[in-house]
């Protein structure tokens, strides 16, 4: 028995040292994390207080997206602020104007063609919107500077639109104007698209300008709009910046769970499950109690993959070995609902609806469920998973109009974003360029037919307080962060050469 004991103890100290030979192997086989070590200047040209004062101009202008039914004074005010936006435009940019022609959109949004050398090639399409959200009600004085002054302050500009997203399109702009002045002529077309209602959804704006690029048989080389920004000290063992790309969108849909009952006197009810809040409840809670499925494939896997090789070694030898430590990896993301969102289809409950009177019973109970759609899934497929986890026939589930399936996803080994990510290296230094998914909706979905490389970026420094101010009380964007912007813009336009098609 004492050998047998003995023979054991071997065989699992050979068995724990192959593992650690295994876990350290893949370690150490992880590629060395690219980022840029030098100090990274602005180009020359680039003035950061002349963009800050542009986009103070442009914050002045209230372009606030409203829906369907909103009362007309606002309508009215919003389209003026908008023809002020073309008058701004033209004001700060005239070399700009000079040399791109506006195209027609049919509607406040504005679509401009930089002309580049060889028009055979695929043109590029910049993206901003003019368009922002309203300041909710009663938090006016909360704002450290009025959130439509534009003030320019602490070494920041304040103001609804600061980071959403007037602060790139000036990037984008100042970019353009100062390469104009130094001569610059880009390789091929530049399309700047700035919609004016992507709050809103886009389909007056972005979404008829890409039909009409379609319907004349164009395709895009890549698209650039809005989506994740530079951020730093969001992951745990990394020192450097992660500049996070989206390289794919969650689809959208809203179900609706509706359940009929007998209604009547409140003071003689049937059995709580029975009335239509009771029955709606009980299917609530079981549509709660299944998750969607989890996991690392698609850009989530690609984002682990991007930053495993900058971290501590703990943090090393458990993401390179994630067959093992994936589940801990897993429910640890899974923890917090911006990790969770990478991880799996979301499902949140909006709107509840029952009832008129304290003491009558309703007759029908209703409940609007919002899905944003992990790209394993689809909308057949997720509306198939609630209506197993309701199980019950009486309950009836509609699929409300205007949903949309997850994007394509952008090949991270194709020649357009390794040149993408190689500009972001240039720009930023100590930055790590990490893709992943973009949990809300860009208008970028709407050029999806146009072409296979879409890059949602917004190259802003984003410390962890700005992240809340993005729709929220005090918004502002730094100047220094503006301006650097502006110098990715620029050597993004300067990369426009056809030998990365």
């Amino acid at each position: 028995m004492p050998r047998l004991l003995q023979r054991l103890a071997v065989l699992v100290l050979l068995a724990l040292l192959a593992l650690a030979a295994v876990l350290l192997g893949r370690t150490w086989l992880l590629p060395a994390p690219q980022y840029n070590d030098q100090p990274v200047s602005l180009p020359a040209g680039l003035d950061a207080q002349r963009a800050a004062a542009s986009l103070s101009a442009a914050i002045q202008l209230p372009t606030l997206s409203h829906q369907v039914g909103a009362p007309a004074s606002q309508l009215a005010a919003s389209d003026a602020a908008f023809a002020g936006m073309a008058d701004w435009l033209a004001q700060h940019y005239p070399r700009l104007m000079a040399a791109s022609t506006r195209e027609h959109t049919g509607s406040p949004s504005l679509l401009l063609r930089w002309p580049g050398r060889d028009r055979s090639l695929p043109a590029v399409l910049l993206m901003a919107h003019q368009d922002v959200v309203p300041v909710a009600p009663g938090t006016e004085d909360q704002w450290h500077y009025p959130p439509f002054s534009g003030a320019i302050a602490d070494g920041f500009v304040w103001g609804r639109g600061a980071i959403d997203s007037k602060g790139s399109m000036v990037a984008m702009l100042e970019a353009a104007e100062t390469l104009l002045a130094q001569g610059f002529v880009p390789e091929r077309d530049v399309l700047f698209a700035f919609g004016h209602d992507e709050e809103i959804g886009g389909h007056q704006g972005n979404r008829r300008i890409a039909e009409a690029l379609q319907a004349q048989g164009q395709r895009l080389h890549w698209v650039s709009d809005e989506g994740g920004f530079v951020v730093r000290n969001q992951i745990p063992g990394i020192s450097q910046d992660l500049a996070v790309v989206g390289i794919g969108e969650k689809g959208y849909v809203s179900l609706v769970l509706e359940a009929q009952a007998q209604g009547g006197h409140s003071s003689q009810p049937p059995p709580f499950a029975q009335t239509a809040i009771g029955r709606l409840s009980a299917a609530l809670q079981r549509v709660g109690a299944a998750p969607f499925a989890r996991g690392f494939d698609g850009p989530t896997g690609e984002l682990l993959a991007s930053f495993t090789p900058a971290q501590s070694f703990g943090y090393r030898v458990i993401f390179a070995n994630l067959w093992l430590f994936g589940p801990l990896v897993e429910r640890q993301l899974a923890a917090s609902p911006a990790g969770a969102a990478q991880l799996q289809t979301s499902l949140s409950p909006t709107l509840l609806r029952a009832g008129i009177k304290e003491n009558v019973l309703p007759p029908s109970a209703r409940a609007t469920l919002n899905l944003r759609i992990h790209a394993r899934d689809s909308i057949a497929s997720v509306t198939e998973h609630v209506r197993q986890a309701v199980n019950d026939e009486q309950i009836r589930i509609k699929v409300m109009p205007g949903g949309r399936e997850p994007s394509a996803v952008t090949d991270v080994q194709g020649a357009a974003y390794q040149q993408f990510a190689e500009v972001i290296r240039q720009s930023f230094g100590n930055t790590l360029v990490s893709p992943n998914l973009t949990v809300g909706g860009t208008d970028s979905r709407h050029y999806e037919p146009l072409t296979d490389n879409v890059f949602r970026f917004s190259p802003l420094l984003m410390e962890r307080e700005d992240l809340p101010r993005m729709h929220g009380t005090n918004e502002r964007v730094a100047i220094d962060t503006l301006a650097n912007a502006s110098g990715f813009y620029y050597r993004l336009l300067q990369s426009l050469t056809p030998t990365h098609e």
